[in-house]
């Protein structure tokens, strides 16, 4: 944690509170390098610093680079940048308590009609006020209590707000506006469009929520809960989290995360083979053939253009136990990027074996549990995990069709043959000779490697790389080298 001068900036000079920002952007994973940091100084030298939206933008544009960063940056700016304002009067302790605990508290006066409006006109100003005033009346934050999580706080107030509710009023509102409108000027197609107003109102309510966490922020700076910021800040990024010791809600996070990150990767794929496929050797015979029609001036240089090829892919991934989220997440990644691979061919496996290709693509990208246990082989026995049966049996079922030597074979799973006598890892070694490429991702930390059951070793062998992938961030590595 910061020592208190850094956070108390206002009797810190403006630099050694940038520094002191910085280094906690560091702290909480967020990578900034010192080049940015001078780049985010060069950019509030063009900016109006007393303007606050101006001075965040700025740093968020010079030191923030992903988007799952944004939230410990909104954070921490706040703690280090935030004007601190006088404490709002408030009832008495026991007063105060039983009115913000009671899920029936009564509404401050005008509060829901005044949000209405203000999200109908898109005022920012006027949301941000109402924000405050919202987190003050249901957030309960108090210098004695300040010492829950930020999203506790968040929760109270939009809980009360009830945003639902309020997005279904504000739709009718604004259809009964548009109609009056529309009669007035005697054009009844001048209505707005439902879906087009749903999802602006939508965009103006998310406006509010992240207002509101603004608003708990600032209060929680008033009654001295940097504590609970801090660690909030400090939090361990959604990609970092292991795949194996994942919460339920850090799993639902996960797969929200999937589909950026595989237009992400996608993305930045496209742009480096159309780099490569702008470089190359010179070709002399057919530069010097052109340099002909400019009198033998090479002008125009021809270059030999290395061809880029993308890898055809067959996963084959065990399913079992707590890997199959971590199986999950390669099959939905990889699923979602098929536009990058001329062929795509997925298996499933705990002690038996069956294509999974098309119940992906239905399932678009979903790994649904039930459907696969109910519709596939790939439980065949007691349903524990036989590595060796399963190499045999892919092998002999789907190695000719399957496999090609273009083809980059990506084996997912712990290597743990539940002490099983026969690895079959001849079986590995053969399919290793019909294609391009073999690698195995393994959820496990490396220092668990070979203990009690497991046999990793023994396959890494026929392997042309083995990687220890435990969360998104090394999924996201892989596929990139891959790729």
């Amino acid at each position: 944690m910061p020592p208190a001068d850094a956070i108390d900036h206002g009797e810190a000079s403006f630099a050694r509170a940038l520094a002191a920002f910085v280094d906690a952007l560091r702290r909480a994973n967020v990578p900034v390098s010192m080049v940015e940091a001078l780049d985010a100084v060069a950019a509030l030298e063009q900016i109006d610093l007393l303007e606050r939206a101006q001075f965040r933008a700025a740093l968020r544009a010079t030191l923030v680079k992903r988007v799952h960063h944004e939230a410990a940056f909104d954070t921490l700016f706040d703690v280090y940048f935030t004007l601190r304002r006088a404490p709002a009067e408030t009832q008495g302790d026991g007063q105060q308590a039983d009115a913000e605990d009671s899920s029936e508290a009564a509404e401050p006066p005008g509060l829901a009609d005044a949000l209405l409006e203000a999200l109908a006109a898109g005022d920012t100003a006027a949301l941000r006020a109402l924000a405050q005033l919202a987190v003050d009346r249901y957030g309960g934050i108090q210098a004695q209590r300040a010492g829950s999580p930020q999203m506790y706080y968040v929760y109270r107030t939009l809980r009360q707000l009830d945003l639902s509710n309020l997005l279904q009023r504000s739709i009718r509102a604004e259809r009964a506006r548009a109609l009056g409108d529309a009669v007035a000027t005697a054009n009844p197609f001048d209505a707005v469009d439902d879906r087009v107003l749903r999802e602006l109102m939508a965009q103006r309510l998310e406006e509010l929520r992240r207002l509101v966490e603004q608003a708990v922020r600032e209060r929680l700076l008033d009654v001295g809960g940097q504590r609970e910021l801090l660690a909030s800040a400090h939090a361990v990024p959604i990609e970092d989290v292991d795949f194996l010791s994942a919460s339920p809600t850090q799993l639902k996070a996960m797969r929200q995360t999937i589909q950026p990150l595989a237009r992400r990767l996608a993305a930045r794929i496209a742009r480096r083979r159309q780099a490569l496929r702008r470089r190359g050797r010179l070709d002399v015979r057919r530069t010097m053939r052109r340099a002909l029609s400019t009198g033998g001036v090479p002008l125009d240089a021809v270059l030999h253009r290395p061809r880029v090829s993308r890898p055809e892919l067959t996963l084959v991934c065990d399913v079992s136990g707590s890997v199959a989220e971590f199986a999950e997440f390669t099959l939905a990644l990889l699923h979602a990027m098929n536009a990058e691979f001329p062929r795509l061919r997925s298996f499933a496996f705990v002690d038996g074996i069956d294509e999974v290709t098309r119940l992906i693509d239905q399932s678009r990208g979903r790994l649904d549990s039930y459907q696969l246990l109910a519709g596939t082989r790939v439980v065949a026995a007691d349903g524990h995990s036989d590595y060796g049966k399963v190499l045999t049996r892919f092998r002999a079922s789907f190695g000719r069709s399957a496999l090609t030597p273009k083809t980059t074979l990506i084996i997912t799973g712990d290597a743990r043959n539940n002490y099983r006598l026969d690895p079959a890892a001849d079986a590995l070694r053969a399919l290793r000779e019909q294609v391009r490429a073999v690698y195995w991702l393994n959820p496990e930390p490396r220092a668990d490697w070979d203990t009690t059951d497991s046999i990793m070793s023994t396959y890494a062998v026929h392997c042309d790389g083995v990687h220890e992938v435990r969360n998104l961030r090394q999924l996201e590595a892989f596929v990139d080298a891959l790729l």
